[in-house]
């Protein structure tokens, strides 16, 4: 494809850009795990393995080996360009399976607050699975790119009809992230009324909030709505640029919640129901422990 100057440096500009967001993604996510790691030791490497468990590890450990293959192919300048499209295509699968694990734990959470009532699992796995079909499919139907190597690495160059439908992909993702903060938003809800009933407390909603999770449900909802912002650019190779900012930040967040429910409670993502409540001047903290009855998978 030939290019004039003025195109050509265009185009490094994309790249430049597109190499800075995934540098600060993948830094950020090496960052946090290594912060968090002590959290991790103290908190499911010495518990009973549960499939929870083995999804919080497959989530945390899956970016950090896709993150460690992809930065070889962004930012190598000695791979052949022949090897672009196949790692491109990787990279886009491995995306999906992160996707899908955060998304199953996000499920389990909202079907423990909401007393792991069977109907609301039959209905979110069901939602899940219509959403996750048409993600996968809009993700690998129609592609039209063109993967290249340049200097700064493996850049692909997406026409405006493939990304359309990767956003509509990750339009699915993101609907499916904002039922689930709108439960945890209605549990929230639920939770204070039944508080001031039951025991005559005010709690601040912000605290039941905070409890459950809501503000990191928000966090990767935020993070996908910019994602999906970036595919419909002008900018042939800044469409998706921030693919893996929104995939670091789902796993971050789902890690950093993880941890934040075993530090209030035992129970990790099983953390539910109330057991005291304890307010003072300038604290105020729910204690929580799991339904006595319910089975941890």
């Amino acid at each position: 494809m030939n290019l004039t100057i003025a195109q050509q440096v265009s185009v490094a500009e994309q790249e430049r850009i597109v190499s800075y967001c995934r540098l600060f993604s993948i830094t950020f996510l090496f960052w946090d795990h290594l912060l968090t790691l002590p959290d991790e030791v103290q908190y499911l490497w010495k518990r009973p393995v549960r499939a929870s468990t083995m999804l919080f590890f497959l989530n945390r450990y899956l970016a950090v080996l896709v993150n460690i293959v992809m930065t070889v192919s962004f930012f190598s300048s000695h791979l052949p360009e022949s090897s672009c499209q196949p790692l491109n295509t990787f990279h886009q699968v491995l995306l999906v399976a992160m996707q899908v694990i955060v998304a199953l734990l996000l499920t389990i959470r909202v079907y423990v607050l909401y007393r792991s009532s069977k109907l609301v699992l039959a209905v979110l796995l069901s939602i899940f699975t219509i959403l996750m079909a048409l993600s996968i499919f809009l993700t690998f139907s129609g592609q039209s790119k063109h993967s290249d190597e340049t200097s700064m690495g493996c850049n692909t160059e997406m026409s405006f009809v493939t990304s359309a439908h990767v956003a509509a992909a990750w339009e699915a993702l993101f609907l499916y992230d904002l039922i689930l903060f709108a439960m945890t938003l209605h549990r929230a809800y639920q939770t204070r009324h039944e508080l001031r009933i039951i025991r005559r407390l005010r709690v601040s909603l912000v605290v039941i909030i905070l409890r459950d999770g809501s503000l990191y449900f928000a966090g990767m909802a935020i993070a996908n709505a910019i994602n999906i912002s970036t595919f419909y650019y002008p900018l042939p190779y800044l469409r998706g640029s921030l693919t893996t900012f929104a995939s670091s930040i789902s796993v971050t967040m789902m890690s950093r919640l993880i941890f934040n429910l075993h530090k209030i409670a035992n129970s990790g993502l099983y953390t539910s129901h109330i057991t005291t409540v304890q307010l003072q001047a300038h604290d105020a903290r729910i204690l929580v422990v799991p339904p006595p009855d319910t089975p941890m998978p």
